[in-house]
């Protein structure tokens, strides 16, 4: 995962040379940004698993009292410093593919999904529920609803970053048809928008009001501002969310989004489908992406009618500490989804009112 282009300094309106700057060309022809679990990496953290068990019972809620020290992931940890490297200073972006999550309880892959977050970085909440890991799953609503989230229905996302330093999914169970996940380097975004469209810059260098979905506490703004290209300390780093973006700007309390700012959006839609990688997430695969460098989005899907059998991705927001500069958007979002009445949990069968 060692890449041979060196950083530079990020400078507003010149092309980025940065190591997460890749195309779909790139990823295509050389798959050093997977991680393949063996079986003497499988044998360890299942042992792990029932060693945790052992000591704190089978209740999940017990992890969230847990710390590094609880968990040896035997010969994966070499792997696993391999991955932080590739997320900080690498592409930006790793898929640990063999965890053989049919073979086991979901507690133990739970268990071993919660002790790589550890070393990777901070559990942060994922909603106002307090959900630790949650989950992206269709509960049948609807996108278009100002309130509700896309990871929450079956259809088409928006190319986005997640609201964590570091985005982790694995998948439980995959769709009946569809589903598939697609990921850009926004780095290489930024890189193609200069050379198409420089006249945007300025527009995605400003503000952005972006909807807090409704989850806030009384007192709190609907929204917060942030650009989508920030320039910080010599680095390039992106926030960006469409969906997010245009219901901030369509809530009374803020102002209405301009026309440019609705171009610029759109521009950079098009720039990243044209650009993206994708990808059908197995069962058992662990994505982790660096947010500040990286985006992603999903293909509509069909599920299946069984309850037991729809797609489920389980997903972790990471607070790593000093894996780039922070966006306005992501100071917002340091400590996670927090309310006052938040108290974080561990719910692995959710119900409709989860997420």
């Amino acid at each position: 995962m060692n890449s041979s282009i060196k950083r530079s300094v990020a400078v507003r309106g010149e092309p980025v040379v940065d190591p997460a700057a890749w195309s779909a060309g790139d990823l295509a022809r050389n798959d050093d940004w997977i991680v393949r679990l063996d079986d003497r990496d499988v044998a360890g953290l299942r042992e792990m698993a029932a060693s945790f068990r052992q000591r704190h019972g089978d209740d999940a809620n017990s992890l969230l009292d847990s710390d590094r020290s609880d968990f040896d992931l035997g010969s994966f940890s070499g792997k696993l410093e391999t991955i932080a490297r590739a997320l900080k200073d690498g592409k930006g972006l790793v898929l640990v593919r063999g965890l053989p999550v049919d073979e086991l309880e979901p507690i133990d892959a739970a268990i071993i999904y919660w002790a790589i977050g550890l070393y990777l970085g901070i559990p942060a909440s994922n909603n106002p529920d307090g959900d630790m890991i949650g989950h992206v799953t269709d509960l049948g609503k609807d996108m278009s609803h100002p309130k509700h989230r896309g990871y929450q229905t079956r259809e088409t996302m928006d190319y986005h970053n997640d609201q964590a330093n570091v985005v982790g999914l694995l998948c439980m169970r995959t769709a009946k048809q569809g589903g598939e996940s697609k990921v850009v380097s926004s780095i290489s975004v930024y890189n193609e928008l200069i050379r198409r469209r420089p006249d945007l810059l300025d527009t995605l260098v400003g503000d952005f009001c972006w909807s807090m979905m409704g989850e806030v506490d009384e007192d709190e703004s609907p929204y917060y501002t942030s650009p989508i290209f920030n320039f910080i300390d010599g680095y390039l780093c992106t926030s960006f969310g469409p969906v997010h973006m245009r219901k901030g700007h369509a809530l009374r309390e803020a102002p209405d989004m301009t026309r440019e700012q609705s171009e610029a959006i759109r521009t950079l839609e098009e720039i990243c489908e044209d650009l993206h990688y994708s990808m059908e997430l197995e069962v058992g695969d662990m994505q982790f992406l660096n947010n500040m460098v990286a985006l992603h989005t999903r293909n509509g899907f069909e599920d299946w009618p069984e309850p037991d059998r729809k797609r489920r991705l389980w997903r972790l927001w990471l607070t790593v500490p000093g894996i780039r500069p922070l966006t306005p958007f992501m100071e917002h979002w340091r400590t996670g989804l927090l309310l006052k009445g938040t108290k974080p949990r561990i719910n692995l069968t959710p119900g409709d009112g989860s997420s």
